[in-house]
């Protein structure tokens, strides 16, 4: 290692912590620009001499009540706690499938997984769909993507600058067989060692890439788990080649109207963050949730709590241990990317979002990652700030469905309100967006928006999952049951009385009314029987 290379990675360990841009982000970004002096005015959004810029960024699995500005302190997140204090941050953002995919293009498309078919991980979106980008390109926007967007094939949608994982991995090199090593160490997912195949952490980027199977079966290390500490440096991660790269997009492209996602995959597995945020979330110190009494959750949720509990404390410990740090980690690279924009001096004519694709249930009831309808898994962090133009540092608790971005953000920006669902014909496709414009409640955080979310998952599966969401119930539908079990159990939760939805009231005859009101509702916006994926018996 060259002297050179020891003071760059000596600068971004020490600056890390502190959120300051210049160690991973280079020092030629211009100084921050003071902002107007009638800052307190608000034009009207649109129709000022310059289109506003966007940045969408967005982690992956991070679970909306992590955030010191949501009141937790667990993990410091200082930097996203930045954006919430000049914006608008909700208490009650749902996104529409906790899984990857589903999430991701049903905010590009503002259509509802069941519309266009992309539901597993496994699943490509038809590329005649038109998506958000689409409709920013058409509208003059230069389109970026940097990081994550799970595509798995190689289609672009709509992102005319488009830096993915793979580029990533050029750049690491021979430094990939570490990346292979975390990937097959996954604590919780021990097939990942046989296989050393994850599409959703990007080895491979592009699912189905290697005919014959992955070429690092054979060739990774297996871990005990007693530390979670990555082997590759901060500098060398994922999460900071995308802050690095963004932070030059910002840089390159300052001078046009930009529409930036930059999508980071921690907290996310591999869970293994850099040493220095990794040592503050030691395996041998974390503490699990207590699991309390799962008898009244369905059979397919049981199931799972307890193949989770098999597996022993130490893995659950690890998993959770290294989700932490990640996001301890993330929240850093965050930072890197709001301090681009702010040293361009683009913070008042800039939209910027922060959010998720899902969240993570981290040992609560048992279980981790997503992969269900519990709160910690269908709830994202939400925060759309444009100084000047919306109230800063305030929070709503507004029911918000978060594929309602591409609408809102359309109608900041001042563009027409997305009308066409697809580039060409598609048989059978909508003919409108499912989502809706929450712009509304950014203008006014005290107004209480829609009176319902919805969210599904599972719908390839013999256990179709339907959630509808109201201010104080959540009614889940699950469509169909295990093997050998008679009849399906659905959930009631009321979460005035049962904010952590420990107690499925679903059988309590006082709570009949609600039921059927809440199942009549849902089945209003989809019907299950309807669900064209589900396999027959």
């Amino acid at each position: 290692m060259t002297d050179s290379n020891r003071i760059k990675r000596r600068q971004f360990l020490q600056t890390a912590g502190l959120g300051a841009a210049s160690a991973i982000l280079g020092s030629g970004c211009a100084q921050v620009k003071p902002s107007p002096a009638n800052s307190h005015e608000t034009p009207r959004l649109g129709l000022g001499p310059h289109k506003p810029n966007v940045l969408v960024i967005m982690t992956d699995q991070h679970r909306a009540d992590l955030m010191t500005c949501a009141g937790r302190d667990l993990v410091p997140t200082p930097n996203i706690d930045r954006i919430a204090s000049r914006g608008v941050r909700f208490n009650n953002a749902y996104c529409p499938y906790p899984v990857c995919v589903a999430s991701r293009m049903a905010l590009l498309t503002g259509l509802y997984a069941h519309s266009t078919g992309a539901i597993t991980n496994r699943d490509n979106l038809d590329w005649r769909y038109r998506t958000m980008a689409n409709h920013f390109a058409e509208n003059g926007y230069l389109t970026g993507l940097v990081g994550k967007m799970h595509f798995v094939d190689a289609h672009n949608h709509g992102f005319e600058y488009y830096m993915s994982i793979n580029d990533w991995l050029m750049y690491l090199g021979p430094k990939a067989q570490h990346y292979a090593n975390e990937i097959a160490n996954h604590p919780l997912g021990p097939n990942f060692f046989k296989t050393v195949d994850d599409s959703g952490a990007g080895l491979p980027d592009i699912d189905g890439l290697w005919l014959r199977g992955s070429p690092w079966v054979g060739n990774v290390e297996k871990w005990n788990f007693d530390n979670m500490a990555s082997p590759l440096e901060a500098e060398d991660h994922l999460d900071s080649f995308i802050a690095r790269e963004a932070g030059k997009f910002i840089t390159r492209y300052r001078e046009q109207p930009f529409f930036l996602v930059t999508s980071f995959m921690k907290p996310h597995s591999p869970f293994y963050p850099p040493r220095q945020w990794a040592e503050k979330y030691p395996v041998d110190k974390i503490k699990l949730p207590e699991v309390g009494d799962i008898s009244q959750y369905p059979q397919h949720i049981q199931r799972r709590i307890r193949n989770r509990a098999a597996m022993g404390e130490k893995r659950q410990r690890a998993h959770r241990a290294g989700y932490l740090g990640n996001l301890a980690f993330v929240d850093t690279c965050v930072g890197y990317v709001y301090d681009a924009l702010e040293n361009e001096g683009l913070l008042d004519n800039t939209i910027v979002v922060y959010t998720a694709d899902h969240g993570e249930m981290d040992g609560d009831h048992g279980l981790y990652q997503k992969f269900c309808l519990f709160e910690p898994s269908v709830r994202v962090p939400l925060i759309v700030s444009y100084p000047r133009y919306l109230p800063e540092n305030k929070v709503t608790d507004a029911l918000t469905e978060y594929i309602g971005l591409y609408p809102t953000l359309s109608e900041l920006a001042g563009l027409e309100a997305p009308e066409r669902t697809t580039l060409h014909d598609i048989p059978g496709a909508p003919r409108r967006i499912d989502a809706a414009s929450f712009a509304d409640v950014l203008r006014n955080p005290n107004l209480k928006g829609p009176s319902a979310a919805f969210s599904e998952y599972n719908l390839r599966s013999r256990i179709c999952e339907y959630m509808i969401r109201t201010r104080r119930y959540k009614y889940i539908y699950n469509h169909g049951s295990p093997s050998g079990v008679p009849r399906t159990t659905h959930e009631l939760y009321d979460h005035e009385a049962d904010p952590g939805e420990f107690v499925n009231r679903i059988n309590d005859p006082t709570m009949k009314k609600v039921r059927d009101r809440l199942r009549d509702r849902l089945f209003a916006w989809y019907n299950p029987e309807k669900n064209p994926y589900r396999p027959q018996a």
